[in-house]
């Protein structure tokens, strides 16, 4: 989903005069509405929500075609052998999904430096209130180079990001190699 209708979604939840939240559920439980883009202490708990809404269906998706994958015929011949549902799960699904966690974590660890600027800079409106707890080195470089001009500090900062990136990524790959050398990258 784009970051910028993320962002008009969310808006939709906390505005303060028309948001669901301030005028529905709120009122509802006898709570004062609340100015969500003025008060930084709710922030980490939204982008984190928000983050997970936007990431579960991918995830999902490729667990579920991982599993759709596997031969049936697996599992008929664990319930031959008497294998309970937990069982296949474990003896069977689980095996079969190891190549596929240990991929989408080798990718994801890489980027453990980069945050989702669009979830950092338009889900809270740029809102200066709530640097505090959203300014990552994403948008530290954005405004570092659209507020102040400092080209040098954010190829700086980019620079620091890939390389941070990479030697993670190198360090996974080198635990990975050592637990399960054929799911290793290289």
């Amino acid at each position: 989903m784009s970051a910028v209708i993320l962002g008009y979604i969310v808006f939709a939840f906390l505005s303060q005069s028309t948001g669901i939240v301030n005028n529905s559920i709120l009122p509802a439980l006898g709570i004062d509405p609340i100015s969500w883009y003025s008060e930084p202490k709710y922030w980490p708990f939204i982008l984190i929500f928000v983050n997970t809404w936007k990431g579960v269906g991918y995830g999902c998706l490729i667990y579920i075609s991982t599993i759709n994958g596997i031969d049936p015929s697996l599992y008929e011949a664990a319930m031959l052998d008497g294998a309970k549902k937990m069982q296949q799960i474990r003896y069977v699904t689980l095996p079969f999904l190891k190549p596929t966690v240990i991929t989408l974590t080798l990718l994801n660890v890489g980027r453990i430096f980069y945050s989702d600027f669009g979830l950092f800079y338009q889900v809270p409106r740029d809102s200066g209130l709530l640097y505090s707890v959203t300014n990552t080195v994403d948008t530290y470089v954005y405004r570092g180079l659209m507020v102040s001009g400092n080209v040098g500090m954010s190829a700086a900062a980019g620079f620091y990001q890939s390389i941070i990136g990479f030697v993670l990524v190198m360090v996974a790959n080198g635990v990975v190699r050592k637990v399960s050398k054929e799911n290793a990258l290289f």
